[in-house]
């Protein structure tokens, strides 16, 4: 029998599923290197777990992904009495595929789930962060996150955080910026448009444009439409599949780990009130030791444009996930 959770006074880890409202998502693609895309996964997923888990990037691309959460709160029913709060989240996220691969075709490779896993999260919430990271796994960290708050402010996506330029003992780990999104001519957000009535039919057309894309690239794990079609198939109902290392390091051994597991959870759509299409984008990222997100992402050096974005104006709920593998 597992044990039961002390609840303590002060306590910020609130219990699950929890309910993510008045939520406004923006969303840009970003080319990415598949080599560097499979040796992310593989340091979260394969290598972890001896093969157990595999995980693979559907396409060579990235979402770079901001999210203002206005109404936060706890589905529980005694957690739920401990109020609501609002968070901003600026991260990347990754369409992947979970499955294995054929033992007489190693080329083979069977998918059993698609959906998405974010390697790096900056939220401005610290009870977020602290849910995010010991209950599910979620790659979150504790950051200054600025976004625009209506369509006369500029359409500028920031992330200020704890950064350390180079790994040596006489550096200080200072707050600084460590990437921004940002319109090219600096123009502001403006009035979003909606152009896609539901979640399904949002999907639906960003798949198709992700396809168009890559149609007729090489290297990709399959057929990119086909697998596109797959993914929008699987979340066109409102549900969006993740993956997630959820780890705790030893407290006598720092390199081993007290528990390690593989997590999968979803996010659920409640409520949907619109969403449509966003021009292009520059992304800008400051290179330091701490945070290798264009090394870790297969991106670009130097200011990056990004292919097309979308926003939407909806309320999903995080439910309860389950553990694919645990290390023994």
């Amino acid at each position: 029998m597992k044990p039961r959770f002390v609840e303590r006074g002060g306590e910020q880890v609130l219990r699950q599923p929890i309910a993510c409202n008045r939520t406004t998502m923006y969303a840009w693609l970003l080319d990415a290197e598949l080599g560097a895309l499979v040796r992310l996964c593989d340091q979260a997923f394969r290598d972890p777990s001896g093969g157990k888990v595999v995980v693979r990037p559907i396409v060579p691309a990235v979402m770079v992904v901001a999210a203002d959460i206005r109404h936060g709160q706890s589905c529980d029913p005694d957690d739920r009495e401990k109020g609501w709060s609002r968070e901003r989240d600026l991260g990347f996220w990754i369409p992947v595929a979970r499955g294995r691969f054929d033992d007489d075709d190693p080329d083979d490779f069977e998918i059993e789930q698609r959906g998405w896993y974010q390697p790096y999260l900056f939220i401005d919430n610290a009870a977020a962060v602290f849910v995010g990271r010991e209950t599910y796994g979620f790659a979150k960290a504790f950051a200054r996150c600025d976004m625009p708050d209506g369509p006369g402010d500029p359409d500028r996506y920031r992330v200020e955080t704890l950064v350390i330029d180079s790994f040596t003992p006489q550096t200080e780990a200072r707050v600084e910026e460590l990437y921004r999104l940002e319109r090219a001519d600096g123009g502001v957000l403006g009035a979003l448009e909606t152009s896609a009535q539901s979640f399904g039919e949002l999907v639906l057309e960003s798949s198709k444009r992700l396809a168009r894309h890559f149609f007729g690239r090489a290297g990709l794990p399959m057929p990119t439409w086909q697998l596109v079609k797959n993914l929008y198939a699987s979340i066109k109902d409102g549900l969006v599949p993740m993956l997630f290392l959820r780890q705790f390091r030893d407290v006598a051994e720092p390199d081993r780990c007290a528990y390690q597991a593989i997590v999968e959870a979803a996010a659920d759509l409640t409520a949907w009130r619109g969403g449509g299409f966003l021009d292009e984008h520059v992304l800008t990222i400051r290179p330091c030791a701490s945070h290798p997100l264009a090394r870790d992402l297969g991106l670009a050096a130097g200011p990056i444009e990004t292919g097309f974005g979308f926003w939407a104006d909806f309320d999903f709920q995080i439910g309860l996930g389950k553990e694919l593998w645990r290390a023994p």
